[in-house]
C-alpha cells in the first residue's frame, strides 16, 4: 500500500511544519493544515531505517531570483499557502520570514538527515476497511500515509562585501559542506579558517528542532548534530505523503491544486510583498528613533503611521486573498477571477506605497547610522533647515548662522549627495576633526546637513576655514559654496580637505576617541588588590624582566601599603610606596571600606607599536562592610563615570584565584552593567585572577564558583573561556616594591618571584593583545538609553499613573449616572475641579496604537452633547492602562526591578482602598460601581501582560523611552506634582462620593 501510494501521481508530498501530523493525521490541503489524527486499530508495519544524510551549500549569485523557500525545496503549493497565512510558520517554514535579500554576499546551507520512515502497511484492502469505518472531518482532503523523521537545518549566511574574505570563508564553509555530507571523514580548520569565519556579518538558523534555532553560530550547530543525531526521541517530522481521501471513499474531495503557471504568477506578487514587508520590518526593528538621536521626529512619526496603515492593508488583502485561493483549490471558482483582482487599482497602489515607503525609511536608516557614527565622534548633527539657511545666504550670513564662537565651533558643512559621491573626503574630514577635539576638548563640533535646503553646496569643506590644509591651499569659501544665484563651477571631487588650526597643549581629559585609546573598566571586591593589579600591569607591560627593572625604580601610579611577611624569621612588615597619607582618593585607615574612593583613570603608553594609549579606571570594590545600600552607591558612580568616555574595549573583572565563594554583590554587578550598556556588552567582558602563584597560575576552585553563577544569570553566553581569562600574580610586584623599603629576601624567594614575573608578563601582552585583535571597542550609551534610568523614571511614574486611573474611571462613572438622569447642570456641578482644568485630551501623536477596554463599551452615553467628552474620557483611560501594561512588562522583563509588578500591586490597593469606602458610606452606588471596574481594568491589565508574553513581546528600549517622554508631557500626569514642602499633591475623592 504504502510504496503504490508514494508512486502515485495522486499523492503529495508535503515538508513537514511543526509537530502535529502523525500516521493516519487527516490533512486539508485547501489550507495546508494537519487535522485531527484517527485511531490505527490496525498493527503498522515496522519503521524503515534508512538514516540518510546530506547536506547542500548554495551561493547567493547561483540564485536566480528564486525565494529561500523555493531554494530549499519546499513545493509551490505550500509556498503559496505560508504566503497566505494559511498554514502556521514553524521550524524551517520561518524561512519565510528572512528579513534580508539574498545576494552574492549570502550562503545558504541546508542539512537534512533521514532517520526513519513510517508508512501504512501495504494491505490495501485492510486499511479501506479501516476508513470505511470513520467518517472523516468536513474538510478533509487527503490522510497522512508516510512520514519521514529526522533533522532539518537551513543556515542562512550573510558575508562580509570584501571579495578576498569572501573566497576564504567559501573555502570553510566547503570543510563543514563535505564533513557533513560524508565526503570526507576528517575535520579541520586552521587558524586563518578561524579567523575568516569570525568575520561573518550575520547567521540566521531555522531547523525543525526548536533548540537548534537558538543557537548562535553554524559552528555551535555543526558540533551539536551528532548528539542529535544520537537521540532519535529529539527527531522531528520531516515530510509527509498525502493520499487523496476520494482513494477510499467515493465522494470527490473537490480539491484541485494551481496550475504551475498561476501558481508562480500570484506566489512571485506575493513574495516580492512580503520580502519588501520583511526588509521594512528589519529597518522598524533597528530602533531608527535612536539612531536618529531626536532628529526627524515628524518624518519618524510618518513613516511609523504609514507603516501601522500599509501592514493594516497588507493584512486584508492577505485575508482576502486567502478566501479566494480556498475557493479555488475547492472549484468554487475560477483562477481567472484572481487574473483581474492582481491588476485592480487597490494592489498597484499597495505596491507604490510599499516601495514609496521603503524609500523613505531606507534614507531615514542610513541617516540615522551617520548621526549615530558622528555621535560616538562627539560631532552633533544640525540639518541647517532648522538654522534657516536657504539659497539666499552667503558667506557673512552663513557663518553667522553656523557658528557661535569662531575659536571654538567647528562646522562639517556636507550633503547626502556630496557624501555618496566621495565617502573618503568625508572620512578624513571627520578624522581632523576629531584629532583636534582631542588636542583641545573645549571644541564643539557639528555636522552641518545640507540636504534638505535649497542652498546649492558644491564640496565639503569645514568652517571656519583655516590657513593649515592637509594636502593642498584651499580656495576662499565663495569659490567652495555656490548658491542658485552663483554660477561657480567647482569640480566636486576635488581634494578640499582642511585641517584645522593647533591649539595649546589642553589639559588631560577622559573623553578619547576610539582610535585613540584602549580603555579598561576594572571592577573587583574590596581588597582583591586592584589598585596593586594597575601598578603591576604598568610594570609588566614596561619592563620584560626583573633585571630591566632593577636598574629603576618601579613605577606607582597609586600609592600602596601591604604586609610583607619575610619566610626566614616570618617577621611581619609594612611596606608603603608612594604618599600614603596625604593621598585623596585612597583610604587606608578603615579597613573593610574600599580604599579607593572614586573612580580615577591611569593613561601609559605600552611598549608597542601602534601607540595607542592605554588607559585603565580603577573603581571603588564592592563587598564594602557598609552595606549593599553603599555597594550601589559605588555602582552608580562608576557608571557615571564610565559616561565621560567615548568607549570602552574592556571590562575587567578582577578575581582572586581559588577562592570558597564569591561575592553576592558579583551578580548584581554584572546585572547592572548589562542594564546600562545592553547584553552584547558580555562580548567585551575579561577575568582576570590574582593571587595565581599558589594555584600554579590557573584560575583554581574560584573558576567553578564563577562557572556556576554564570550558568546561573540570566543573560546567558557571557564567555569565559582560556582566551578572555589571565592569571597573573602581582606577589612579585610587591616584592619588588619591598626590595625598596629594603626588605630581605633569600635566594628562593628571588627565584620564586622572578618565574612569577615572568609569567605575568606574558599573561599581560596576552591581554593587550586579545583586546585589540578581538575586542570591537563598545560605544557609551547616553543617558537616555539606559535601562536603569528608565527603570527609575517608570517607578516615579506608578503612583500618579494609578490615581490618574481611578480618577477618571470615577469621573465616567458620575457622567454615566447623571446623564441617565439627564441632567447636565448637575452633572457638571458633580465634576472636580481637577477635571475642569484638565478637559482637554492630549492630542499628542502616540508611540503606539492602544488597544481598547472591552469594559468600557457599557460605559459609553447615549447623549450626543455628552457624549464626545465621554469617549475623550474612555480614550485616555484605555491610554493609561496600555501605558500601565507597557511598562509593567519592561518592569518584568526587561529590568532587574526587585519589587514584582508594581503596577498589579497598586490595581490591588486601589480596589482595597474604594471597598474601604464602600464599607464607611453604606456602600456608595459610585464606589460599587468604581470598585467593579478597577476589577475589569485589573482583570485586562494581567491578560495583556500574559499576551505580551505568550506572543514574546520585544523588549524594546526605545519604545520604552517613547512611552515615557509622551507620559512626561501628558497634561494629566505632569500635573500631577509635588510642591515645595516635599509633599504629594492628591485629591479628596470621597468629597465626590454622590
Amino acid at each position: 500500500m504504502a510504496n503504490d501510494q508514494n508512486t502515485s501521481p495522486l499523492n503529495i508530498k508535503r515538508t513537514a511544519f511543526g509537530s502535529t501530523g502523525h500516521l493516519g493525521s487527516l490533512y486539508d490541503a485547501h489550507r495546508d493544515h494537519v487535522l485531527e489524527t484517527l485511531n490505527i486499530t490496525f498493527e503498522k508495519p515496522p519503521d524503515q531505517y534508512p538514516q540518510k544524510a546530506q547536506c547542500i551549500l548554495e551561493k547567493g549569485h547561483n540564485i536566480d531570483k528564486r525565494n529561500a523557500l523555493e531554494l530549499i525545496g519546499i513545493d509551490e503549493q505550500l509556498r503559496l499557502s505560508l504566503l497566505l497565512n494559511l498554514t502556521p510558520k514553524n521550524g524551517i517554514t520561518e524561512l519565510i520570514n528572512y528579513p534580508y535579500p539574498i545576494n552574492q554576499y549570502t550562503r545558504i546551507i541546508r542539512y537534512t538527515y533521514i532517520h526513519r520512515e513510517e508508512e501504512f502497511p501495504n494491505d490495501t484492502h485492510i486499511v479501506q476497511t479501516w476508513l470505511h469505518s470513520i467518517k472523516p472531518e468536513e474538510n478533509a482532503t487527503h490522510i497522512i500515509t508516510s512520514i519521514s523523521w529526522g533533522i532539518d537545518i537551513i543556515i542562512i549566511l550573510q558575508l562580509p562585501s570584501d571579495d578576498h574574505l569572501v573566497t576564504m570563508i567559501d573555502d570553510v564553509l566547503e570543510k563543514y559542506r563535505a564533513y557533513l555530507n560524508g565526503d570526507c571523514n576528517e575535520f579541520k580548520l586552521t587558524r586563518i579558517d578561524i579567523k575568516s569565519y569570525t568575520k561573518i556579518a550575520d547567521t540566521k538558523i531555522y531547523s525543525n528542532l526548536t533548540n537548534l534555532n537558538e543557537r548562535p553560530t553554524l559552528h555551535d550547530i555543526f558540533h551539536s548534530i551528532t548528539q542529535h543525531k544520537m537521540n532519535e526521541n529529539e527527531h522531528q517530522q520531516l515530510n509527509y505523503i498525502l493520499c487523496p481521501l476520494e482513494q477510499f471513499y467515493s465522494e470527490n474531495s473537490n480539491y484541485s491544486p494551481l496550475d504551475l503557471i498561476n501558481n508562480i504568477q500570484l506566489e512571485q506578487y506575493l513574495f516580492d510583498l512580503k520580502n519588501s514587508l520583511n526588509i521594512l520590518e528589519a529597518y522598524f526593528n533597528e530602533n531608527m528613533s535612536t539612531l536618529l538621536c531626536g532628529h526627524f521626529k515628524e518624518q519618524l512619526t510618518n513613516v511609523y503611521q504609514q507603516w501601522f496603515a500599509i501592514k493594516e492593508e497588507y493584512n486584508k488583502l492577505i485575508e482576502h486573498f486567502s478566501k479566494l485561493i480556498i475557493d479555488i483549490r475547492s472549484n468554487i471558482i475560477a483562477f481567472e477571477v484572481f487574473d483581474e483582482e492582481l491588476q485592480n487599482e487597490t494592489q498597484i497602489r499597495i505596491k507604490k506605497n510599499i516601495y514609496s515607503l521603503m524609500n523613505n525609511v531606507s534614507d531615514l536608516n542610513a541617516k540615522g547610522h551617520l548621526i549615530t557614527d558622528l555621535n560616538h565622534q562627539q560631532i552633533q548633527y544640525c540639518n541647517v533647515i532648522e538654522r534657516h539657511v536657504d539659497q539666499n545666504d552667503n558667506e557673512d550670513s552663513l557663518k553667522r548662522k553656523l557658528i557661535i564662537d569662531e575659536n571654538n565651533d567647528r562646522v562639517l558643512c556636507s550633503n547626502d549627495n556630496l557624501n555618496k559621491i566621495d565617502p573618503e573626503q568625508l572620512k578624513q574630514l571627520r578624522h581632523a576633526l576629531v584629532e583636534e577635539l582631542d588636542r583641545n576638548p573645549k571644541l564643539r563640533l557639528t555636522y552641518a546637513d545640507f540636504s534638505y535646503c535649497n542652498f546649492e553646496l558644491s564640496n565639503m569643506v569645514i568652517l571656519p576655514i583655516s590657513k593649515y590644509y592637509i594636502k593642498k591651499k584651499s580656495t576662499q569659501l565663495q569659490e567652495l559654496l555656490s548658491t542658485s544665484d552663483t554660477n561657480s563651477s567647482i569640480n566636486s571631487n576635488a581634494t578640499t580637505y582642511i585641517s584645522l588650526p593647533l591649539s595649546s597643549s589642553p589639559t588631560a581629559t577622559t573623553t578619547t576617541t576610539t582610535n585613540e585609546s584602549i580603555n579598561i573598566l576594572l571592577l573587583g571586591e574590596t581588597n582583591v588588590g586592584k589598585s596593586t593589579f594597575i601598578n603591576a600591569f604598568i610594570n609588566y607591560v614596561t619592563f620584560n624582566t626583573i633585571d630591566n627593572i632593577h636598574s629603576d625604580k618601579p613605577i606607582v601610579a597609586i600609592p600602596i601599603l601591604f604586609p610583607v611577611t619575610v619566610s626566614d624569621n616570618h617577621e611581619k612588615h609594612f611596606v608603603k610606596f608612594g604618599n600614603v597619607h596625604h593621598s585623596k582618593n585612597e583610604d587606608f585607615d578603615h579597613p573593610g571600606q574600599s580604599v579607593t574612593q572614586h573612580c580615577k583613570s591611569y593613561v601609559f603608553h605600552p611598549n608597542h607599536s601602534d601607540r595607542r594609549k592605554l588607559r585603565i579606571i580603577d573603581t571603588p570594590g564592592f563587598g564594602d562592610i557598609r552595606g549593599l545600600d553603599q555597594d550601589n552607591f559605588n555602582m552608580q558612580h562608576i557608571l557615571e563615570y564610565v559616561q565621560r568616555l567615548s568607549h570602552v574595549n574592556a571590562i575587567c573583572i578582577l578575581l582572586k584565584s581559588n577562592q570558597t565563594e564569591l561575592n553576592p554583590f558579583l551578580q548584581s554587578c554584572l546585572t547592572q552593567l548589562f542594564d546600562f550598556f545592553g547584553k552584547n556588552i558580555r562580548r567585551n567582558i575579561i577575568f582576570c585572577f590574582t593571587n595565581t602563584r599558589s594555584t600554579s597560575y590557573m584560575p583554581g576552585n574560584s573558576a567553578l564558583l564563577l562557572e556556576d553563577m554564570l550558568s546561573s544569570f540570566p543573560i546567558r553566553k557571557i564567555p569565559f573561556k582560556k582566551k578572555n581569562t589571565f592569571c597573573f600574580d602581582n606577589e612579585s610586584f610587591h616584592y619588588l616594591v619591598a626590595l625598596q623599603n629594603h626588605i630581605p629576601y633569600n635566594d628562593q624567594d628571588k627565584q620564586e618571584y622572578e618565574t612569577s614575573w615572568i609569567n605575568s608578563v606574558r599573561e599581560a601582552n596576552r591581554l593587550i593583545r586579545y583586546i585589540r585583535k578581538n575586542l570591537i571597542p563598545y560605544p557609551i550609551p547616553n543617558e537616555w538609553e539606559c535601562i536603569k534610568r528608565a527603570q527609575i523614571e517608570i517607578v516615579q511614574m506608578i503612583h500618579p499613573i494609578l490615581e490618574t486611573i481611578r480618577h477618571i474611571f470615577r469621573s465616567i462613572i458620575i457622567r454615566k449616572i447623571n446623564s441617565l438622569r439627564e441632567s447636565i447642570e448637575l452633572h457638571t456641578n458633580n465634576i472636580s475641579s481637577y477635571e475642569k482644568q484638565n478637559d482637554s485630551y492630549h492630542s499628542q501623536n502616540l508611540p503606539h496604537q492602544p488597544i481598547p477596554i472591552e469594559l468600557l463599551h457599557e460605559y459609553k452615553i447615549p447623549n450626543d452633547a455628552l457624549n464626545q467628552k465621554q469617549n475623550e474620557m474612555i480614550d485616555q483611560l484605555t491610554l493609561l492602562c496600555h501605558v500601565s501594561a507597557e511598562f509593567g512588562y519592561f518592569l518584568a522583563y526587561c529590568t532587574s526591578y526587585p519589587n514584582g509588578n508594581p503596577f498589579l500591586t497598586g490595581f490591588f490597593r486601589l480596589i482595597t482602598e474604594e471597598k474601604s469606602i464602600c464599607d464607611r458610606h453604606n456602600r456608595s452606588y459610585v464606589n460599587i460601581q468604581l470598585v467593579d471596574g478597577l476589577k475589569g481594568l485589573l482583570q485586562n491589565y494581567e491578560q495583556r501582560m500574559k499576551d505580551f508574553k505568550t506572543n514574546a513581546k520585544p523588549n524594546n528600549l526605545s519604545d520604552t523611552q517613547d512611552w515615557i517622554k509622551y507620559m512626561n508631557e501628558y497634561p494629566l500626569i505632569s500635573d500631577y506634582v509635588v510642591d515645595n514642602s516635599g509633599s504629594t499633591i492628591t485629591y479628596d475623592y470621597e468629597s465626590i462620593v454622590s
